[in-house]
């Protein structure tokens, strides 16, 4: 950017400056001071062209801007007076008392003033999170400007911790959670789960509104608790109104309900005061997985073809990179497919077990059902063939794997691959067992006749494990195929069951 062109954008905010102090005058909470600038600026409206001349610069430079550019570069600030703020707030049709004075005021000069970027972030996220407050508003009964108390409390965050230990969009501390169902685990803490947390602040502050019927008692209390309010209370001479026993409030609470009626101005007028957000976000799509055991976060998401972080950020209650069984668990729904049958879904959380839960090969030999001795000398191991596969569109590591009759681990293993993505066309490395070559007999001519006559007479049983597949069990034996595998036990496909017994030989 050329030096003029830098002090024109300068000169422009300047001058921005000069337009808000001079619509400003004689507000108390803005300087009144005039503001003087030696540089000369010019605003061409028919060309919107920008003139700045200065003493450092001897050229006159010219700059045309379009109207967007010029809205971009001069935020408009309205300072809007006491009397139109107080009419707009009794405008809003609300079942808590929304009080304006100049308390208030403060709080809304700071949403709509000086943080107005915190407005424009609320904005943002309220897509998300409002329908899940007015769900259950709606299924207590309560005041539907209940909803920006979320605001106040977390930001619309749901991950949000204070210093003093509260946690979650509605701030509940541990001891508070647990009486109202929230569990807190070494793998969950609810407190952070936006539906089960909304409706458990929903049930505090019913609780509180009968106890004082006062909602804006019932909001301090919810802050402070209800011990410092009755305190107030009684020290206030019995007055049970928010602003008579203001001053015996702690100084937290004192601001806490001028916030909330702040917050409810500042979101429902956000476009009066030239606050717009540049990116609304709404609440996904989500279906509930079951887990019937202890998974690996990580290993899920690559088997649902998903970034952890999309996990994580559905399941914010999540504590560590695992979650324990009987658990319902937040996915897209558009992964729902992939989990569409019984099997699919078993196949899924089979994959996605932590490392060592991982089912280990069997130690023990197969059960022999006869004792007759062979002298014939063991084949030769069998040297495992490589082939390539390419894939196709809509395939995946688990319809691959399930096709060869292989594990999901063993295609990332022999292909360094990281994750569960692949692309179509791209070529996978996968091993399937070779024929084993037949050993030396070490035997007589009738040693060996013996041998073949006590092999008739003899059955190979082997008990499947928990993971097997028939790959792994003809690799375990030489000599075995999967093709011997399937032909001497009828199977119809590579399906096994763990118990299930198969005749090897």
């Amino acid at each position: 950017m050329t030096f003029s062109k830098s002090f024109t954008l300068l000169a422009a905010m300047a001058g921005s400056i000069c337009a808000l102090n001079a619509s400003a005058t004689g507000h108390s909470r803005l300087s009144s001071e005039p503001y003087s600038l030696s540089d000369s600026l010019s605003i061409t409206t028919d060309s919107l062209a920008l003139t700045v001349s200065t003493t450092a610069v001897t050229d006159t430079s010219v700059m045309v801007m379009s109207p967007e550019e010029l809205a971009l570069l001069v935020e408009v600030i309205p300072n809007e007076p006491d009397d139109v703020i107080a009419d707009r707030l009794s405008c809003m049709e609300a079942d808590i008392p929304l009080v304006y004075n100049d308390f208030v005021r403060n709080f809304i000069d700071y949403f709509t003033i000086r943080n107005r970027k915190y407005t424009r972030t609320m904005l943002s996220r309220e897509n998300v999170y409002f329908p899940v407050f007015e769900k259950y508003l709606k299924k207590y009964g309560m005041p539907d400007e209940l909803k920006y108390l979320a605001i106040v409390e977390s930001g619309l965050n749901p991950k949000a911790q204070s210093h003093v230990g509260a946690a979650g969009l509605w701030q509940f501390m541990r001891p508070t959670g647990r009486e109202y169902g929230l569990e807190q685990t070494s793998y969950i803490d609810e407190r952070l789960d936006p539906e089960k947390s909304t409706e458990a602040a929903m049930k505090f502050l019913r609780r509180l509104y009968n106890y004082y019927d006062d909602w804006e008692l019932a909001l301090a209390a919810y802050n402070c608790g209800q011990g410092n309010v009755n305190k107030a209370i009684r020290r206030a001479g019995g007055k049970r109104s928010f602003w008579d026993i203001f001053p015996y409030l702690p100084r937290e609470t004192r601001g806490y309900v001028p916030s909330m009626t702040a917050v409810c101005y500042a979101m429902n007028y956000a476009g009066e005061h030239n606050i717009f957000s540049d990116s609304i976000l709404y609440q996904p799509d989500v279906a509930y997985l079951e887990i019937t055991q202890e998974l690996d976060l990580d290993r899920l998401a690559g088997e649902l073809h998903l970034a952890p972080e999309e996990l994580a950020y559905l399941n914010p209650e999540l504590r560590k990179n695992k979650v324990g069984k009987n658990y319902k668990l937040r996915i897209p729904a558009s992964r729902t497919t992939l989990i569409a049958t019984a099997q699919d879904k078993n196949c899924i959380l089979l994959a996605a077990a932590p490392a060592l839960l991982q089912p280990r090969e069997p130690e023990q030999t197969p059960v022999l059902l006869a004792s007759a001795k062979t002298e014939q000398a063991p084949a030769k191991p069998a040297e495992p063939k490589a082939v390539t596969y390419k894939v196709r569109p809509g395939d995946n590591l688990i319809s691959i794997a399930k096709r060869h009759d292989v594990t999901v681990d063993q295609l990332k293993e022999w292909n360094k691959l990281s994750n569960s993505y692949i692309r179509a066309n791209q070529n996978l490395t996968i091993l399937q067992p070779g024929q084993a070559m037949a050993g030396t007999a070490l035997a007589s001519s009738k040693g060996m006749k013996d041998s073949k006559a006590s092999a008739r007479n003899e059955e190979l049983i082997y008990h499947v494990q928990p993971g097997d597949t028939l790959w792994q069990i003809s690799r375990k034996y030489e000599g075995i195929t999967v093709e011997q595998i399937k032909k001497l036990n009828k199977l119809k496909s590579n399906n096994l069951k763990p118990g299930q017994k198969l005749i090897l030989s």
